[in-house]
């Protein structure tokens, strides 16, 4: 596989610098876990917007060892709006004064707004275009803002102001994440959305996922995008351009799951596009799981009996953890994958440093400091890091700094993809954590639905089908053939797969996507997909 070098490293600010260049160079840069599912896919539609005001979305150009992707993009600070929306307290006060005229409480509310946000950021007289926009009016002003309010997403998390966001129907409801000064912090948008963009933008579907982003999320023509664009002042003031984060491959079959899974949700007819939005996020998180397990079977080695790289099984357990049996299969299957992350960090780093020649001199050099300083240097220099120096490692073999780099490199506590699957998967709803009984692959009746959605067009297909194609494309196992398959060398109850494969079967029934029509045959069929 080709593998693009990660020359945009030293132009990053010193803040956005990872500790070491390990997991990125297997995965990307980079992944956070404050960053949930859904925020991921509103950074994608950022940079959207950053990249279509001078050109078109995921279009950038071949992409080799040599050369990736030349993008920058910047943020619109949108400082008044956000401030109006997340922040002020004053709206709902005035409202409620007695005795006072709509251009009173306008002017009283434009002072409030002033003092508020100036008191914040230290800028006067930002909310002065209400005056003359709204002259006369208030009462329709205080009732657009609070149907907008309404329309938050995660409205009850405790974030700062300026990293609060909306359902995206269009481009003015679209906020990107940015601090209170308005620079970008990436606190909450960690760059895992640009390298989702980056992996739609080298995807073999990327002109068809454009003309649906823009169709879905770049038209004007939701009544909600009108309301805000009627409060916000014409001001376009954005940060400085950075450049996006970094997706290792030119070409990986992950990108073009991904895209298909785009497509398949953003051009489902019967579906309204204010509903897109949710399963087109948990796909979302599914694909990059998906994705982060081949990585680790490609790394790591992992095949199959014929020597083909196989990735880890997911045993979803989809009884809501009432068949034991695939609830404790599903916990252990759950760790195994996260050791698979570990085992392939450990094994990228021995590759790289078997090949590097201070840490062959390291191997052989007959004095222990020298071979103690030559060791840390190569693990210093192969992977871009200063870890060990700051450590003030002990004088050591060759092969204990190399352990204690491996420590280091698999219990990170930002960018560690081991540790990201967790929150990825229940903020996406397909794993569950219970008190007591553990943390696994489970599945909600949302992403039963964003399944449905993504794998059924307008013919219906039997269950067993529907069965087989999400094991092969996402390695998801429910029922006892796809079972079969995955564990030809492991021993398993069949019955605790045949259970949970009825119980989807009855799940999907209530949500009206099942139909049997004889006692041997039951469709699963997409409403949606007219």
């Amino acid at each position: 596989m080709s593998v693009i070098v990660p020359n945009h490293f030293a132009s990053l600010p010193a803040k956005d610098r990872p500790d070491m260049w390990v997991q990125e160079a297997i995965f990307g840069h980079r992944f956070i876990e404050e960053q949930k599912p859904f925020m991921l896919v509103l950074e994608v539609l950022s940079v959207c917007s950053a990249v279509l005001r001078n050109g078109e979305i995921f279009d950038h150009g071949p992409v080799d060892e040599n050369r990736g992707e030349l993008i920058t993009a910047s943020v619109a600070k949108r400082g008044p709006i956000r401030y109006l929306l997340f922040e002020d307290t004053a709206l709902d006060r005035i409202k409620k004064l007695p005795n006072c005229s709509d251009d009173e409480r306008l002017l009283l509310l434009v002072e409030e707004l002033n003092s508020g946000y100036k008191n914040r950021t230290k800028l006067d007289g930002q909310f002065n275009y209400l005056k003359d926009r709204f002259k006369g009016k208030f009462s329709a002003f205080a009732q657009a803002v609070e149907i907008l309010r309404s329309m938050e997403i995660d409205a009850l998390a405790k974030r700062r102001w300026s990293s609060r966001f909306m359902a995206p129907r269009g481009p003015h409801l679209l906020f990107s994440d940015i601090d209170t000064k308005f620079s970008s912090d990436r606190r909450f948008f960690g760059r895992g959305g640009e390298v989702a963009y980056l992996m739609l933008s080298r995807s073999n579907l990327s002109g068809r996922v454009a003309e649906l982003v823009k169709a879905e999320f770049f038209t004007k023509n939701d009544p909600m995008d009108k309301l805000l664009a009627l409060l916000e002042p014409d001001n376009d003031e954005r940060t400085g351009d950075v450049p996006m984060g970094y997706l290792p491959l030119a070409h990986h079959q992950a990108y073009d799951r991904l895209a298909y899974d785009w497509i398949s949700v953003l051009g489902l007819s019967g579906l309204p596009s204010s509903q897109k939005f949710e399963p087109l996020f948990r796909l979302s998180a599914l694909n990059l799981v998906r994705y982060f397990m081949d990585r680790a079977a490609e790394v790591g080695g992992l095949t199959d009996s014929n020597r083909k790289i196989e990735p880890e099984p997911i045993i979803l357990d989809v009884s809501g953890g009432a068949i034991s049996d695939m609830r404790t299969r599903s916990i252990r299957q759950l760790q195994r994958v996260r050791e698979t992350i570990d085992e392939a960090v450990e094994a990228f780093i021995q590759y790289i440093l078997e090949a590097h020649p201070k840490w062959l001199n390291a191997k052989s050099h007959h004095d222990a400091s020298i071979r103690f300083s030559l060791a840390v240097e190569a693990i210093e220099e192969a992977f871009l890091t200063s870890v060990l120096t700051k450590d003030k490692l002990s004088t050591c073999t060759p092969d204990a700094c190399l352990s204690a780099f491996l420590k280091k490199a698999t219990s990170r506590s930002r960018n560690n993809i081991s540790t990201l699957i967790e929150p990825l998967g229940k903020n996406s709803g397909f794993i569950s954590a219970k008190r007591g009984l553990g943390t696994w692959f489970d599945a909600t009746d949302e992403f039963l639905e964003a399944l449905v959605m993504a794998n059924v067009d307008s013919e219906a297909i039997t269950i067993d089908v529907f069965l087989a194609l999400i094991f092969e494309k996402y390695r998801i196992v429910i029922g006892l053939n796809e079972a079969t398959k995955a564990f030809s060398r492991r021993s398993f109850d069949p019955s605790s797969f045949e259970e949970n494969a009825k119980i989807l079967e009855r799940r999907l029934t209530g949500l009206g996507y099942v139909k049997r029509l004889s006692d041997d045959c039951a469709f699963v069929s997409n409403p949606y997909a007219v």
